[in-house]
C-alpha cells in the first residue's frame, strides 16, 4: 500500500509513455488549440450570419436645438402681408422603436448563411486534419526515439563486449603475446563505440525534446510498442478511405462549395432588396415626447421599402466573374489534390514493401553477424586472429543490430502512416482501439 501511495504522488512524466498515450496528448498541442479557437470563431460567425434572417429592432433618440424658432410667413393682402407665425419650438426631440424585416434580398441572406455554415464545417475539418498531421509527426518522432533507444542498448552491449576483449588483449600484451599496435587498435575501437553511444543518446534526447515541444508536455521516457501487431491497410482500401474520408480532402471540397455560394451572393446584387418596416415614433419638446403644441406627438408608421441598384460601374458583373473564376480555381485545386493523394499513397506502399525487404535482409545479416562475432571471439581467445579483427567484428554487430532496430521502427512508422493517410477518423476507428 505504501508503494501504491507513493506511485500516485509521482509526476506522470516519470513513467514511460506508450504510443497510445502520446496520441491522447495531441489536443494539448498549441497548434491544435489554435485550430480549435479558429473553429469556435467560425461557428460564432455562422451563428451571427443566421441572425440576418430575423427582424432587427432599433431604438433611436434625437434632440435638436434650433438657432431660431421655426416660423412660417403668411402671404395675405395688406395691411396683413408678411405676417410670421411660429410652427414649432426651438427644442425638438424624437424617439422611436423601429422594426425592420428583410422580406427579399435576392437570396443574399440565405447564401451568406450557407457560406458561413460551410466555412464553419471547413474549420472543423481543418482541425481534425491538423490532428492527423500532428499524429504523423508524433509517430515519426516516437519511432525515431525507440530506434535510438534500441541502438543505445546494442552499443552498450558492444561496449561491454569490447571492454572484456580489451582487458584480455591487455593481458596478452603484458605477457608479450600481443603487439602494442593491436592493443592500441582495439582501444581506439572502444573509444569509437563510446563516441557512437554518446551521439545516439544525445540524438534520442533531441527527439524527445521535439516530441515534448510538439505535444506541449514533458516527455522523458517512452515504452516500446513497435512490436505491436499492426496490419497495414490494402492499397485499394487506403485509396478509397483517403478519397472519401480524409479531412483535408473534405475541406478542399468545402472550398469549392464556398466558392459556389460566393457566386450566388454575387448574383443577388442583380435583384432588388425588399424590407417591411414599422415604427413606434413620438416627438415633442421634452423627453416626455408628448408633442410640442404644434404637430401631433405620435408619428408611428408602417410600410415597405424597396431599393434596387440600376448601375454601379459594372462592379457587380466583375464581382460575379471573379467568383466564378475562384470556383473554377478551387475545382482544379481539388482535382490536383486528389491526384497528389493517390501518388502519396502509392509511394507509401512502395516504401512499405521496401522496408519489409530491408528488415528481412537486416535480420539475416544480424544472425550472420552473431555467428561471426562468436567465432571471432573464440579465435581471438586462441590467438588465431588479431585484436583489431575482433574489435571490428564487435563493432560491425552493433551497427547491424542498430540497423535492425531502425528498420523495425521505420516499418512501424510506415504502417501507422499508411493508416493516417486514410484520414484521422479512419485511424481513430481502425487503429486506436487496438493500442
Amino acid at each position: 500500500m505504501r508503494w501504491l501511495f507513493l506511485s500516485t504522488m509521482l509526476p506522470a512524466w516519470l513513467f514511460a509513455q506508450t504510443y497510445g498515450e502520446l496520441l491522447s496528448l495531441l489536443e494539448s498541442s498549441f497548434r491544435y488549440q489554435s485550430a480549435q479557437a479558429l473553429e469556435n470563431a467560425s461557428e460564432a460567425l455562422y451563428q451571427a450570419a443566421k441572425g440576418k434572417n430575423l427582424p432587427s429592432l432599433d431604438a433611436t433618440l434625437s434632440a435638436i436645438e434650433w438657432n431660431d424658432t421655426p416660423t412660417m410667413t403668411l402671404n395675405m393682402p395688406p395691411p396683413f402681408s408678411n405676417i410670421t407665425a411660429p410652427v414649432g419650438t426651438r427644442r425638438h426631440l424624437e424617439g422611436a422603436l423601429v422594426l425592420t424585416y428583410p422580406l427579399f434580398s435576392g437570396f443574399a441572406i440565405s447564401a451568406t448563411i450557407d457560406k458561413a455554415k460551410l466555412e464553419s464545417e471547413q474549420a472543423s475539418l481543418k482541425r481534425f486534419n491538423l490532428k492527423r498531421n500532428l499524429a504523423l509527426q508524433t509517430t515519426a518522432l516516437y519511432s525515431a526515439v525507440i530506434a535510438e533507444t534500441k541502438a543505445i542498448v546494442a552499443l552498450k552491449s558492444s561496449e561491454n563486449a569490447i571492454e572484456k576483449a580489451y582487458l584480455k588483449a591487455k593481458g596478452y600484451y603484458e605477457n608479450g603475446l600481443l603487439a602494442q599496435s593491436e592493443l592500441f587498435a582495439i582501444e581506439a575501437k572502444k573509444y569509437d563505440i563510446h563516441a557512437q553511444l554518446i551521439d545516439r543518446q544525445n540524438l534520442r534526447e533531441q527527439y524527445l525534446n521535439q516530441l515534448g515541444t510538439l505535444l506541449n508536455t514533458k516527455i522523458v521516457t517512452l515504452h516500446d510498442e513497435t512490436s505491436l501487431e499492426m496490419h497495414a491497410p490494402s492499397e485499394n482500401e487506403a485509396l478509397t478511405f483517403a478519397l472519401e474520408e480524409r479531412e483535408d480532402m473534405k475541406a478542399m471540397q468545402k472550398s469549392v462549395d464556398v466558392a459556389h455560394k460566393s457566386i450566388e451572393l454575387a448574383q443577388s446584387k442583380y435583384y432588388p432588396n425588399v424590407a417591411l418596416v414599422g415604427a413606434i415614433k413620438h416627438q415633442g419638446d421634452s423627453l416626455a415626447l408628448n408633442g410640442d403644441g404644434y404637430t401631433n406627438a405620435d408619428k408611428s408608421y408602417a410600410g415597405m421599402s424597396i431599393s434596387w441598384n440600376l448601375f454601379n460601374g459594372m462592379s457587380d458583373r466583375q464581382t460575379l466573374e471573379a467568383a466564378r473564376a475562384t470556383q473554377m480555381s478551387a475545382s482544379f485545386e481539388l482535382a490536383a489534390y486528389k491526384s497528389e493523394i493517390q501518388t502519396e499513397i502509392q509511394n507509401g506502399f512502395l516504401e512499405f514493401h521496401t522496408l519489409e525487404a530491408k528488415l528481412q535482409s537486416a535480420k539475416e545479416e544480424l544472425r550472420a553477424s552473431d555467428t561471426y562475432t562468436a567465432l571471432s571471439q573464440g579465435r581471438f581467445d586462441n590467438q588465431l586472429i588479431s585484436a583489431d579483427e575482433l574489435s571490428r567484428a564487435i563493432a560491425s554487430r552493433a551497427a547491424v543490430e542498430a540497423k535492425v532496430a531502425s528498420l523495425e521502427s521505420q516499418l512501424f512508422n510506415q504502417k501507422a502512416r499508411l493508416w493516417l493517410l486514410c484520414g484521422w477518423s479512419v485511424f481513430e476507428t481502425k487503429v486506436l482501439p487496438r493500442l
